[in-house]
């Protein structure tokens, strides 16, 4: 019984990290900019702008760039994460 409530604990507790860790991500910017493509994407990994400086654009180097662009976002979010829960 008193470690199902323990766990109970647990599990909010970790909840409300979560929770301090999504608000910080809202708030963290990653930009990425390469041959004429940028790319910035919230910590959530939402885009938030996709610009391009010239009109010849690869779509391929479009999607490298943007999944570059999220690759970063997931490790910060992995980093704080890790960090928040001390590993």
């Amino acid at each position: 019984m008193f470690n199902s409530l323990k766990q109970l604990g647990d599990l909010r507790q970790l909840q409300k990290q979560a929770k301090e860790i999504q608000r910080q991500l809202v708030n963290e910017e990653i930009e990425v900019e390469e041959n004429g493509i940028k790319v910035v994407v919230s910590g959530e990994q939402r885009i938030k702008k996709l610009l391009f400086e010239k009109e010849d654009v690869s779509p391929l180097d479009v999607m490298r760039i943007i999944n570059q662009a999220l690759g970063k976002a997931q490790k910060l979010a992995a980093k704080k994460l890790m960090g928040k829960m001390g590993i």
